[in-house]
């Protein structure tokens, strides 16, 4: 797809890989609207990518609202006349055992990082199908291909993510709509200290190497220009996805070794619904591998 003077909705907008790809299509002439729950930090974004190319609208929204998604995309077409990309990066994360984990924390997760999702999704494809083009990116992660102990929970919601982006794209062949699937994996961003915690996580090793978000943000508006179905960012991602694929328990077997809680499970430590929220809208996104 030719991006300049294209419009794309942004979702996770406010910081991590949401802020990066704003910035990275905004610099390539398309006109952005960034989208998550913070005023005030998308704000503070349009103002900085301001000196760039592209024009900026600022929508907060809630993905979890269905009527919220679809006034974001009323908006933008209103002030753009066109839907053409649509950045599915709202997301939000869950460490915590699956057997003993709390019910209301998992069903909120997805209902971030799937039905989120599928909300702009249902919202935004069928102006793209009227107009004959667009490009969806569903942001899953190196988690949606393999999956690390205490945070199942997560990794089936990127599963999920990446599964409905195949899908999508064999049901819209032939419209002029794409679908690409991005897969982080060690990202610097903000997502740890947000991720919904009903365990202690432990230290990534010192030979952990976490990619900048910026990286992230070039290969989305990479995905988009060249309608790449997968995309990975890192060799190490691509090396963890094959290990797996090849010897699944040597994989297995490092994970025991590096991802285990600093302590057991306590007193019910489910955050109430808004607080959920409002981590699913700030953090952004970023990926653990």
């Amino acid at each position: 797809m030719r991006i300049p003077g294209c419009t794309a909705i942004i979702t996770g907008a406010s910081s991590g890989i949401g802020r990066a790809a704003a910035r990275e299509l905004a610099a390539a002439r398309a006109n952005v609207v960034l989208a998550a729950r913070s005023r005030d930090k998308l704000e503070d974004l349009a103002r900085d990518i301001a000196p760039l190319p592209g024009r900026c609208l600022v929508v907060p929204t809630d993905v979890t609202d269905r009527l919220a998604v679809e006034a974001l995309v009323r908006r933008t077409l209103e002030e753009f006349g066109a839907v053409d990309i649509l950045v599915n990066n709202a997301g939000v994360g869950l460490f915590a055992p699956i057997a003993g984990g709390s019910l209301d924390n998992m069903r909120r997760l997805f209902d971030v990082n799937l039905w989120g999702a599928v909300h702009c999704i249902q919202a935004a494809v069928p102006y793209m199908q009227s107009q004959r083009r667009g490009h969806i990116v569903n942001v899953s992660s190196v988690a949606g291909r393999l999956a690390p102990p205490y945070m199942g929970i997560y990794a089936a919601s990127k599963f999920a993510l990446r599964a409905v982006s195949d899908a999508l794209r064999s049901e819209l062949a032939g419209s002029g709509v794409g679908v690409s699937t991005i897969y982080p994996g060690l990202t610097q961003t903000n997502f740890m200290e947000h991720m919904i915690q009903e365990l202690e996580a432990p230290a990534l090793p010192p030979i952990a190497r976490f990619v900048d978000a910026r990286v992230v943000g070039r290969r989305i508006v990479q995905a988009v220009r060249w309608n790449l179905r997968d995309v990975f960012i890192s060799p190490e991602d691509v090396l963890g996805v094959t290990l797996n694929a090849v010897v699944p328990q040597l994989v297995d077997w490092g994970m025991r070794m590096f991802i285990r809680p600093e302590r057991a499970a306590g007193e019910d430590i489910s955050l109430p619904r808004e607080d959920a929220e409002e981590y699913a809208a700030d953090a952004g996104e970023s990926e653990p591998a």
